[in-house]
């Protein structure tokens, strides 16, 4: 059922970058951290997060290299596809999906705040026009509702063991552990031995990708959760990003938006 809702979905004629599911990359989209057979639901443009589906299995996981804890890169964020639709409804967007591991409630409905501020800047109505029809679509299609994914998803990922998910040598390479090995006892029962520590460590990578996201409406969500949950201020953010000021205040400027030192955001100009 869901391999075939994901099939259903992407041949319809929305926008998908409207609500976070990129589609391009579809060929290329593995981390150190994806899973083996791992198959391509979507990507939300930066930082490499993307949602996938694994085999033999109706979640619907999220994969985020920048995690950078062993047991947090892969997360599921929902039972099946039409669940994870229907979260995306209620978030009209997929980011969302991949922040709740660590967000308190609070942090959440902040966020969600934020993006319906968003809606306020008349220089995104033609991108919220894509977003509420891509929306529309999708509730439609699938005669879905908004479900609230907060509790849900917590309570999802407190009971996930991620001792079932099949990594690469390169994973274990990265974050410096041991692959788990089969062994037979004497009466041909396979029991898997648990990962250990590996006496050399290599640092943790990822792929190269840009740490801004490109498109500017991304961008700008992207840069006010950095704002509100990791930076003091814009200087400290570009410092850490190894971004240019100039640039990101620009880019931004052009969809109507300037940064207010004394809320530490973007806010419409």
């Amino acid at each position: 059922m869901t391999r075939d809702d994901l099939r259903r979905f992407r041949a319809l004629d929305i926008n998908f970058d409207s609500i976070g599911l990129l589609q391009s990359g579809a060929d290329d989209f593995a981390y150190f951290c994806t899973p083996v057979d791992a198959e391509f639901v979507g990507r939300i443009g930066c930082d490499g997060v993307h949602f996938i589906l694994l085999p033999g299995d109706e979640r619907v996981f999220c994969v985020d290299p920048s995690m950078g804890e062993r047991g947090t890169y892969v997360l599921p964020v929902a039972g099946d596809f039409r669940e994870f639709l229907s979260f995306i409804l209620y978030c009209q967007d997929a980011n969302p999906l991949s922040q709740i591991y660590w967000m308190t409630r609070k942090q959440y409905q902040e966020l969600a705040a934020e993006d319906a501020d968003a809606r306020k800047n008349e220089y995104q109505s033609r991108f919220f026009e894509e977003k509420d029809k891509a929306l529309a679509t999708t509730a439609k299609e699938f005669d879905l509702t908004p479900v609230d994914p907060f509790k849900k998803v917590k309570a999802m990922q407190k009971k996930f063991d991620p001792a079932v998910l099949n990594f690469s040598e390169e994973y274990y390479d990265a974050v410096g552990y041991v692959p788990p090995e089969e062994t037979e006892d004497a009466e041909g029962t396979v029991k898997i031995m648990p990962e250990t520590h590996s006496t050399v460590f290599t640092a943790s990578f990822k792929k190269e990708e840009p740490m801004l996201p490109q498109d500017p409406n991304i961008l700008l969500s992207y840069v006010n959760t950095k704002l509100r949950d990791e930076y003091g201020s814009l200087s400290a953010l570009c410092d850490g990003l190894d971004a240019e000021q100039t640039e990101l205040e620009a880019k931004l400027a052009g969809v109507g938006y300037a940064y207010d030192p004394d809320t530490n955001q973007f806010k419409p100009a």
